[in-house]
């Protein structure tokens, strides 16, 4: 299915406003080529794939969204305190909301999860827009 393999797109499309115009120089365009090369594999696997390798699917949507810590220096220099707080927070909201996507057995689960992504994508945007705009 490619609403899974568009999760990708959706992290890497959230790191890039911020490291195109706010954080910029050659760690940001590393950052950019490496963030996107892992999204567009990610994508063509996810979809010839579908559900296999869901755990591990999983897993690196966990990673890329949170490989920002290598960065963390620059991005405290270059964007607003409360545009971290927000990207801080959507990357909460997302990585618990895993718990939810993975507990199979607990009844509404996936529906839970996908609240929890609703407040990711919400504490993102919020974070675009205090640093971008």
């Amino acid at each position: 299915r490619f609403d899974h393999a568009a999760i990708f797109m959706l992290i890497a499309g959230t790191y890039t406003p911020f490291l195109l115009t706010t954080i910029r120089g050659p760690l940001a365009w590393t950052f950019f080529g490496i963030i996107w090369a892992v999204a567009i594999t990610g994508m063509v696997i996810r979809s010839i794939y579908l559900f296999r390798f869901r755990r591990l699917m999983v897993f690196i949507y966990l990673i890329m969204g949170w490989m920002f810590v290598f960065m963390i220096n620059s991005m405290i220099k270059s964007l607003p305190p409360l545009s971290l707080m927000f990207l801080f927070a959507g990357g909460l909201s997302y990585s618990i909301g895993v718990i939810f996507y993975a507990w199979r057995k607990l009844p509404f689960g996936h529906g839970i999860w996908h609240l929890f992504v609703l407040g990711g994508s919400i504490a993102h945007f919020f974070s675009v827009i205090y640093s971008v705009a």
